[in-house]
C-alpha cells in the first residue's frame, strides 16, 4: 500500500498532479517534479521509500541499479520527442519520463506490479 508523506523544506519540488496521485489498490504513486538535475535521484529514492514503507537508509544505492547520471541527463535535457526509462529498484517498477511541453519530469513507482 502507498503512504502519504508531507514534504519538508529539504524535499525536492515533487507534486502530485490532479490527474495522478496514489492508487492504493495497485500500490502505485504518480508524481511530477521540476526537471532539476539535483531532484531526479532524490525523487526516485524518496518515492520508492514511500511505496515500500522502507527507510531510505535501508535501501540500496540507486547507482547500483541504473546509471543515475545518465538517467538524469536523459530526462532533464531538452528533447523533441518524449522519452521514458523503466527499471526495477527495491522490488518496485520505476518509470521516469520527460515532458516535451514543459520542464517537468513524470515519475511512476509501482510496488505491487508484475515485473
Amino acid at each position: 500500500m502507498c503512504a502519504s508523506k508531507k514534504p519538508s523544506d529539504s524535499d525536492p519540488p515533487i507534486s502530485v498532479d490532479d490527474d495522478a496521485g496514489t492508487h492504493p489498490v495497485a500500490g502505485t504513486v504518480h508524481a511530477s517534479f521540476d526537471a532539476d538535475p539535483d531532484a531526479v535521484v532524490v525523487a526516485i529514492v524518496e518515492t520508492v521509500a514511500i511505496v515500500t514503507g522502507r527507510d531510505i537508509s535501508d535501501m540500496g544505492p540507486l547507482f547500483e541499479i541504473v546509471d543515475s547520471e545518465a538517467l538524469t541527463d536523459l530526462v532533464t535535457s531538452s528533447r523533441r520527442h518524449p522519452l521514458e526509462v523503466t527499471f526495477s529498484y527495491e522490488d518496485c517498477r520505476v518509470s521516469v519520463s520527460n515532458r516535451i511541453d514543459s520542464r517537468k519530469v513524470d515519475l511512476t513507482v509501482c510496488g505491487e506490479c508484475d515485473e
